[in-house]
């Protein structure tokens, strides 16, 4: 199949929101694109939707958001970012962005610019007359900025930005949704390299975690929320534990319509459990009764969801997830999984000395990220070919 016929044509009519033309340096009009053009290609479950056309925006509380776009007749692609959300926010705790442009290699952008609307280009002086695609993702940002409650280090999105005369197109979705929680493992903290601070996010990649890979190996779009420090019943840090905030974006909007998770989702993973100790790692809390009323309030948002469980790679709390699968498939719900995640587990639990598996000996490497997303969608592919 050749590339240009990889993508639709949406219903312009409908889905192509103009909302301005300016003239650059160069004498190049451009117009901007609303987000809610149906033609982007947004992770699901996780940018929170406003507004409607010109006034449309969409915001990611935590790192992992992702878009795609495609488009014809155009020489530029461009995002244009509302750093309204962003004002006052210290220069070191900025969102952090890459895009890659028709499939080209990942930029690293922090986010400077602060209280305005700007266009961050992503390409310049394409062919106009060949199709064009960008994948961008928001990368990482600081969790002491309070992210529940403040927008100062979200990411805020109002549009896309192309040539006067270019044409949003369709791209390719995967047939699949998955939504999955976890701490600063799922966020991505250290992927890169030895995480030292919250204000030096260089090293911090939320698109290379174990959740990513493993949903692309299922072929699903989906949903990454993974926030350092958060548990299934730790209470110290940015964002409450799980069944307090799984159901929302934030402090002040419900993730729920309705009580459902819309569209409901083929898989919901939880990674938590690392940070669910008291004092020290040596006291851990039992998260059995807590993790039992967590996943019934799921089921009930989505009732036909394969649910799972991964238990922590350093093996901690394997006993009481597994008592709270249990509980569960008593009750007659035979589609909530435990995946142990023992093969890995003596690459991790090294007491915070470096290892083959991670830079610090707790959060993931790449390459044991990789190990763990192979682990997890191996086993998703196990229970599926049971029925």
């Amino acid at each position: 199949m050749g590339r240009e016929s990889q993508w639709a044509m949406p219903d312009v009519t409908s889905q192509r929101v103009s909302v301005k033309l300016e003239k650059l340096a160069n004498t190049k009009m451009m117009q901007q694109i609303a987000i809610d053009a149906a033609a982007v290609v947004l992770a699901p479950y996780v940018w929170n939707r406003f507004g409607m056309g010109p006034a449309a925006r969409i915001e990611a509380t935590m790192p992992g958001a992702y878009l795609r776009i495609a488009a014809r007749d155009t020489t530029t692609l461009g995002v244009i970012i509302d750093a309204t959300a962003n004002q006052g926010c210290p220069a070191a705790s900025m969102p952090v962005v890459e895009y890659s442009v028709d499939d080209g290699p990942f930029t690293v952008v922090p986010l400077t610019r602060t209280g305005e609307v700007y266009t961050l280009s992503l390409a310049a002086d394409l062919a106009a007359e060949a199709p064009h695609h960008a994948e961008f993702f928001f990368r990482a940002a600081d969790l002491c900025q309070e992210r529940w409650r403040s927008s100062l280090d979200h990411l805020r999105i109002a549009g896309i930005a192309l040539d006067a005369g270019g044409v949003l197109l369709l791209p390719p979705t995967r047939s699949k949704k998955a939504i999955g929680f976890g701490d600063s493992i799922t966020e991505g903290v250290g992927i890169d390299g030895f995480f030292a601070s919250w204000q030096q996010l260089g090293v911090n990649n939320a698109k290379g975690t174990w959740l990513p890979l493993a949903c692309n190996a299922l072929g699903c779009e989906y949903g990454q929320l993974g926030s350092g420090g958060q548990g299934m019943v730790n209470k110290t840090m940015a964002v409450p534990p799980l069944p307090q905030s799984w159901d929302h974006y934030d402090a002040h909007t419900s993730r729920l319509i309705g009580g459902r998770l819309l569209p409901e989702p083929d898989y919901v993973f939880c990674g938590m459990g690392t940070n669910d100790f008291e004092g020290d790692i040596d006291h851990p809390n039992d998260i059995t009764d807590d993790y039992t009323r967590w996943l019934t309030a799921v089921r009930a948002a989505c009732p036909a969801t394969r649910i799972f469980c991964v238990v922590p790679p350093f093996g901690w709390h394997l006993a009481e997830i597994q008592a709270a699968v249990d509980a569960r498939n008593r009750a007659g719900d035979g589609r909530v999984h435990v995946i142990d995640t023992a093969p890995l587990k003596d690459g991790f639990d090294t007491r915070n000395r470096p290892s083959r598996l991670a830079h610090d000996g707790c959060h993931p490497s790449l390459y044991g990220s990789a190990l763990l997303g192979a682990l997890v969608a191996a086993e998703v592919q196990k229970v599926e070919s049971r029925g």
